[in-house]
């Protein structure tokens, strides 16, 4: 799960290094894994970590959940504001869930601008994503609506919108981390209870990966709000590819001939406005998820699956739960040093080049792919990094593969995204 919440972090951009993030917890599952994992890779991000539980006054027993809250923060040695709301005054004629909602994320913006924090981080997840688009074409909605929730609004940001709450619930489980349950939840008198436990369950039975497909239904949604702009402004060969990209469900950053700028991540398509210049062919990118990222002389493909099998000739396969993303997708510099698979030690890059029997006028050309820690994982020509091994319990592994000789015909037109 956390590599997920990495890769999420990364492609919408929802932090920088430096930010104060005020985490909203409620002591439910999904806040409760969102707290910790924020917590796991707070180092990572570089961000500061503060702790708000917000009392709605609808339940007695909140308030002892918020205790629960406040005791994790304490264990996390982060600190803790206990924010007291009354939803009675934000209602105005409004559903009682959408006043305390208003109520919620009014207090927490106060909080944050008081406390001088950037981002204010929500439990949202996959589910609520599918639950919200079928809620919405259920009440009646256009494009723009089908679009559910957003990766960020604002302050608001949300990490775990990619997540199922199945790999949340593992995710605390393995952990041993303590949670509540709101009896909310499952209040069929409310239309979202109704539609988790009735609707969904019901629409599973004709395709059991109907959250997956609303997901995706809102991602293109998203995407299609830039159709027109997208056909309009580019040539027909690379809008094959953009959606061709974007079906995949993986990431690209790329230049169009022409200096006009396109990136996809997950759905999304950003069209750039033209720049002066071409970017270099060896410009580091940035790697935030599965997807093929144009290199030199060919192109590096990046996937992601279960942990059947070893991998293919040529392929390099990382535990994707030991991966650190975002990864870099870059030259080699002087210096550079990997351990290989089933080495004792690290070595020098140059040196491993020398044992592969690479040719000196190939070495300068080939991609090194580098973790957010800075650490090489993989060469094209050596065995992979020792860092990320698959074990027995591997659940999901990356694959590394490059595409060398001459550059893919796909990417004739294509150049890779100065970052």
């Amino acid at each position: 799960m956390l590599s997920t919440v990495l890769r999420t972090i990364a492609t919408h951009r929802l932090c920088e290094r430096g930010e104060r993030l005020i985490v909203a917890a409620s002591g439910g599952p999904d806040s409760m894994a969102l707290l910790h994992a924020l917590w796991e890779a707070r180092e990572r991000l570089g961000v500061t970590l503060e702790v708000a539980g917000v009392d709605h006054g609808l339940r007695p027993e909140a308030a002892r959940e918020l205790d629960i809250v406040e005791a994790r923060a304490a264990a996390l040695e982060l600190p803790f504001v206990r924010l007291p709301v009354d939803v009675a005054a934000n209602r105005r004629g409004a559903s009682l869930q959408d006043a305390a909602r208003r109520a919620r994320l009014g207090a927490l913006e106060a909080l944050a601008a008081a406390r001088g924090a950037q981002r204010i981080a929500l439990g949202h997840q996959a589910d609520d994503q599918a639950e919200t688009v079928l809620f919405r074409i259920l009440r009646g909605t256009g494009l723009a609506g089908l679009g559910g929730i957003p990766h960020r609004r604002g302050p608001f940001i949300r990490p775990l919108l990619d997540v199922r709450r199945a790999e949340i619930l593992r995710y605390l489980r393995r952990r041993s981390i303590p949670f509540v349950t709101d009896p909310s939840n499952a209040d069929l008198r409310f239309a979202r209870a109704r539609i988790r436990h009735r609707y969904l369950p019901l629409l599973a039975e004709e395709n059991p990966r109907l959250c997956e497909a609303l997901v995706a239904l809102a991602a293109a949604a998203r995407a299609g709000a830039g159709g027109e702009e997208t056909a309009a402004g580019l040539p027909r060969g690379v809008i094959a590819e953009v959606r061709r990209l974007r079906a995949r469900g993986g990431t690209a950053a790329l230049d169009v001939a022409g200096g006009r700028r396109v990136e996809i991540s997950y759905g999304e398509v950003r069209i750039g406005a033209r720049t002066r210049g071409a970017p270099s062919a060896r410009a580091p990118a940035v790697i935030a998820g599965p997807g093929v990222y144009p290199w030199a002389g060919g192109a590096l493909d990046v996937a992601e699956a279960g942990a059947a099998g070893a991998g293919a000739d040529g392929e390099a396969v990382f535990d994707a739960e030991l991966v650190d993303w975002p990864l870099t997708l870059r030259a080699r510099r002087t210096g550079d040093r990997m351990r290989p698979r089933g080495g004792r030690g690290s070595r020098k890059l140059s040196d491993l080049m020398i044992d592969a029997k690479i040719g000196r006028g190939e070495r300068a050309s080939l991609p090194v792919v580098v973790s957010a820690r800075g650490e090489l994982l993989f060469v094209p020509g050596l065995r992979p990094a020792e860092i990320g091994r698959p074990t027995a319990r591997t659940r999901r592994v990356v694959r590394f593969r490059f595409l060398s000789g001459n550059t893919p015909s796909r990417f004739r037109d294509l150049r890779q995204r100065s970052v």
